[in-house]
């Protein structure tokens, strides 16, 4: 079987597997919408104020604020860019309302996952904080094997879907940018050394460059994205009613019809922001604050930026195209990165792919950076073995250079069905372990009402707080 049939046939059991994730999700969706009373409406005021407040801290801690940079630096990457235009592509321009749609939901999801991956948190052997789905297994469920299993998986998701689809994307856009012989090997090269110098640092050093390369690049992303809209600006009416038509009568083109639509956008919703999935609780977990609530409330806001940015992606291309789905896909091009550098190059000029390439290099190498991170944390709850890690970072440089090397968008079927399994196991916990993020939320709403500014949680006020170590009675 060659590379390309493997690819098709990943795409095709991807496809069919995806409804069961795709119901999950959105049933921990409307379930958490309604039982935190619609959190991610009712409590934006507070969302910006716990995220933004710049808190003088004791040297090394991290901060929410911290967090938010480092799980953002995660979220608006490669998904925000790729993202909503393999869904222009795959799914037509009605796509994008869905992602709306389902990020809103996600506001309420990812509040809960954060909230019980800050009360199951834990510390490792630097005294800094760690968590995510394994911990939460572990502790909240009380069982070490299946949070074993969990740390496996999202070694896998991460080191071999996350890092698999970034990389192509940077590698793809390289090559746009640079034509000349052997340039996918040079690409390679550079990125296994990046690879291999990430390994040497630790998630204190992502925090720190995170919190400065982050809001920056994504300052810069928006202002590149409006002023090529606005260049457009004939084609933004038309690109906004093109969202609203197509998302009930869905292109003749787009195969599969509303249902197929659908789960393509809420794929690539998932992988832009990854409400539900759990994944970002792998980072999240790691903020020291006063209460979970408030990192909960800190990561539903950074579902609404998120979406905000891919927004301004989808409409770079739809404004171009006065939202004529069978312009697009008359040039033939069926892969993301090629598709804005055509935009971006007739909007431009020449200087277009080389802009491409900075940018995806930049966020996909924040990805990159948070990921391996991601990967090693779970490593150690598994075995603290030395020899473990370097095989995480020979794996890794692995995976980088095979990423680059056959960049393309095909690899992001790897990843997809990654965060199906992950979306099961995540959604199935989360009904489980729900509970405490209402009784954190509940404590949480208290004392504001009682007038207390900064909330203090103990694990006292949890009806079963037997699983919880990092914080006091």
């Amino acid at each position: 079987m060659s590379f390309d049939s493997f690819i098709d046939s990943v795409w095709e059991f991807d496809d069919v597997f995806w409804n069961v994730p795709f119901a999950l999700i959105i049933a921990l969706g409307i379930y958490a919408t309604i039982k935190f009373r619609g959190v991610q409406f009712t409590y934006l005021k507070e969302m910006c104020r716990v995220t933004f407040t710049l808190e003088k801290d004791a040297k090394g801690k991290i901060t929410p604020l911290h967090v938010f940079c480092v799980s953002m630096g995660n979220r608006i990457g490669v998904g925000n860019i790729a993202g909503p235009i393999t869904a222009l592509i795959m799914g037509g321009p009605g796509a994008i309302f869905w992602m709306w749609i389902f990020a809103t939901l996600g506001g309420a999801t990812s509040f809960v996952e954060t909230t019980v991956g800050q009360i199951f948190k834990s510390k490792d052997e630097n005294g800094e904080y760690i968590g995510g789905p394994a911990h939460n297994v572990a502790k909240g469920l009380k069982s070490k094997k299946f949070g074993m299993l969990m740390a496996v998986l999202m070694i896998m998701v991460y080191i071999g879907g996350y890092v698999l689809s970034e990389i192509s994307t940077i590698s793809t856009s390289f090559t746009g940018a640079y034509e000349f012989e052997y340039n996918n090997l040079v690409i390679a090269f550079i990125l296994c050394v990046f690879a291999f110098m990430v390994a040497l640092g630790g998630f204190t050093r992502v925090a720190q460059a995170s919190i400065i390369v982050v809001p920056a690049m994504a300052i810069g992303w928006v202002i590149l994205t409006v002023a090529v809209i606005l260049m457009n600006a004939g084609g933004i009416p038309d690109a906004i009613e093109a969202i609203f038509t197509c998302a009930f009568n869905v292109p003749a083109a787009v195969g599969g019809g509303v249902g197929s639509m659908l789960t393509i956008a809420l794929r690539r919703g998932i992988w832009s922001n990854e409400a539900g999935e759990g994944t970002i609780t792998n980072i999240s977990s790691s903020a020291d604050v006063s209460h979970p609530a408030k990192q909960g409330l800190s990561q539903s806001v950074g579902v609404l930026f998120d979406t905000i940015i891919s927004t301004l992606s989808a409409l770079v291309i739809l404004s171009f195209f006065h939202g004529d789905y069978d312009a697009m896909m008359g040039l033939g091009i069926e892969d993301s990165m090629p598709l804005l550098e055509h935009v971006l190059s007739e909007s431009l000029g020449g200087i277009a792919p080389t802009l491409v390439f900075f940018f995806m290099f930049l966020f996909a190498i924040t990805c990159f950076m948070g990921d391996y991170v991601i990967g090693e944390n779970n490593l150690k709850f598994i075995t603290k073995d030395v020899r473990a890690k370097v095989g995480l970072v020979l794996l890794t440089v692995g995976v980088v250079f095979f990423a680059a090397y056959f960049g393309s968008d095909g690899l992001y079927a790897i990843m997809d069905v990654l965060l199906a399994i992950c979306g099961i196991v995540n959604c199935i916990v989360m009904f489980k372990l729900g509970k405490y993020a209402y009784e954190a939320f509940t404590d949480y709403v208290k004392q504001k009402r009682a007038g207390i500014k900064e909330p203090v949680f103990h694990k006292s006020a949890l009806s079963d707080p037997s699983g919880v170590t990092e914080w006091d009675d």
